[in-house]
């Protein structure tokens, strides 16, 4: 017959292996249910905002087409203060470096004939958005210029949505759609995961949100200025740039 030495020894034993499962349950728990880190909007770390890179507008937003030689200068002036380049789905790679993150909205033709070989000259990084149901259309990107500027390392796409709608003003099932539909769209075309997400309008709420993360994208940026130090992931600021943005204006958003 054991001992009560012996059955107090086995209880203790017991109770340990029992512990330790526990805080194994509770620190896998805690790393599955864990999202990417939330971003630091820090001096160092700035995103910028860009539709058009033209010289000749159209349509009732000329704000919208920053002219090629100003955009050219604005590169030039990012490589002169020592900034690296990163990707929308990239925030988590940055380190101490001082970053900027090149954005452009919506997936217009000049993202090709006119921003890509300035960023590729200057050997930096930029992400488009793209509206998936203007793929192909007039004025907007190709299915095979998307493949090529992914494929050149320069480029990455996110989301716009299917249609370009306002998300904030949507029904549920109508946002599911769009989230998931334009993900599934681009991610056939380039052939890489889409995690990155614009709103469009820069509309969006708290359900849009909930709904993004549900649907896989990490990094969804909104049109608002950074005026805070911290940001969740899914409410990301962004600098607006528009057509003859005085330079010291334009460098004020890095400094």
């Amino acid at each position: 017959m054991p001992s009560e030495k012996s059955i107090s020894k086995a209880r203790i034993i017991t109770l340990a292996a029992i512990l330790f499962c526990i805080a194994v349950s509770m620190i896998l728990f805690f790393i599955y249910q864990k999202g990417p880190d939330a971003y630091h909007y820090s001096p160092d770390t700035k995103i910028l905002l860009y539709h058009l890179i033209a010289d000749e507008t159209y349509g009732d937003y000329p704000d919208l087409f920053v002219k090629e030689a100003d955009f050219e200068a604005q590169l030039q002036e990012i490589q002169k203060k020592g900034y690296q380049t990163f990707f929308a789905d990239e925030l988590h790679k940055i380190g101490r470096e001082k970053a900027v993150v090149i954005t452009f909205d919506d997936g217009y033709l000049d993202n090709y004939t006119t921003a890509f070989p300035l960023l590729r000259k200057y050997g930096m990084k930029a992400t488009v958005f793209l509206s998936s149901d203007l793929i192909g259309t007039e004025g907007h990107l190709t299915e095979a210029q998307i493949k090529e500027m992914q494929e050149s390392g320069v480029f990455h796409f996110g989301s716009h949505t299917e249609t370009h709608l306002k998300l904030g003003d949507a029904m549920t099932d109508v946002i599911e759609t769009e989230l998931s539909g334009s993900k599934e769209a681009i991610e056939a075309i380039t052939g890489a995961p889409v995690l990155s997400l614009a709103y469009p309008h820069g509309s969006y709420n708290d359900m849009v949100e909930l709904l993004a993360e549900k649907y896989g994208y990490r990094f969804c940026y909104t049109t608002n200025l950074p005026s805070e130090p911290y940001y969740e992931n899914t409410a990301l600021p962004r600098s607006y740039v528009v057509r003859n943005m005085p330079m010291d204006e334009f460098l004020s958003l890095l400094d």
